[in-house]
């Protein structure tokens, strides 16, 4: 049975405009066309069953607004060098302006919290392989103009070891993001949000998805309703101070039905994302 995946990208304003609570996702283009259990979305993903994160504390999270042609979307990213941000393919394939990156964040939505520091660039290299239609290789590098100065509230995360094979099964793991925290909310958490969330066998989550999962894709368990979602897509999914997955997509039935949510494996695109790590 053929279905579509439909992206959700999260619609924002200029942010002197902006009310956040307001936020919310809009489909923006096609996804999945292969055999799936159901619709899958894609770059809105939001933290669900969570808890606010203890303020500063995932120094390596970075948000980033993505000018389109349709208006403005918002992503997750995380820092892992001096001038490199990495984050989903999905989420600058196809901007047709800047980007503006913000550092230092809690309140994602504030532009007097004095620990933001903020960058506009343009300059993106996207996972040569990318696949919009199967969800493959979803990751890209975001390139900062500058190198940034470390302090408390910005650091590196750490990248696995050259020529690990860990699967990480059976780990639990950290996802972090200021995507909505319900599905009846249509709006951005205003505060960084995470969740815990245990590492599962490809296997079972393919059968779930019918197929679509291949080797590259991690998953995570949605038990008990604890998931990223709508805003989080190409955040980090961290353990052990390691990030292991990139937010890319999951079940278009709800963050809190169950269902895994899906992320590219960094050790997949360890070797690719270290060549051109600035």
């Amino acid at each position: 049975m053929k279905t579509l995946i439909i992206f959700l990208v999260t619609i924002v304003v200029a942010q002197a405009e902006i009310d956040w609570s307001k936020v919310t996702a809009n489909h923006v283009g096609p996804g999945l066309k292969n055999d799936v259990a159901s619709q899958s979305r894609s770059g809105t993903l939001k933290i669900v069953g969570g808890d606010e994160s203890v303020p500063h504390s995932r120094p390596y999270q970075v948000g980033i607004l993505i000018t389109m042609e349709n208006g403005v979307s918002f992503c997750g990213g995380s820092l892992i060098g001096l001038r490199t941000v990495l984050t989903a393919a999905h989420c600058v394939h196809n901007i047709t302006g800047g980007l503006e990156v913000i550092l230092g964040a809690h309140f994602i939505n504030s532009r007097t919290e004095k620990t933001q520091v903020r960058y506009n660039t343009s300059d993106v290299r996207i996972h040569p392989n990318w696949d919009l239609d199967r969800l493959q290789n979803d990751v890209a590098l975001v390139y900062l103009p500058e190198n940034v100065t470390l302090n408390e509230n910005i650091q590196l995360v750490e990248l696995p070891e050259v020529g690990s094979n860990a699967l990480y099964t059976g780990e639990e793991a950290i996802v972090t993001g200021w995507g909505k925290d319900s599905d009846d909310i249509d709006s951005l958490s205003p505060v960084l949000r995470e969740v815990t969330i245990p590492v599962i066998d490809n296997e079972p989550c393919n059968t779930r998805y019918l197929g679509a999962i291949v080797d590259s894709h991690l998953c995570a368990d949605g038990i008990s309703g604890k998931s990223s979602c709508a805003g989080d897509t190409g955040g980090p999914l961290v353990f052990d101070g390691v990030q292991i997955g990139i937010v890319s997509f999951e079940i278009i039935l709800g963050c809190e039905v169950g269902w895994p949510s899906v992320y590219a494996r960094v050790t997949y695109y360890n070797d690719w994302i270290r060549q051109y790590l600035k």
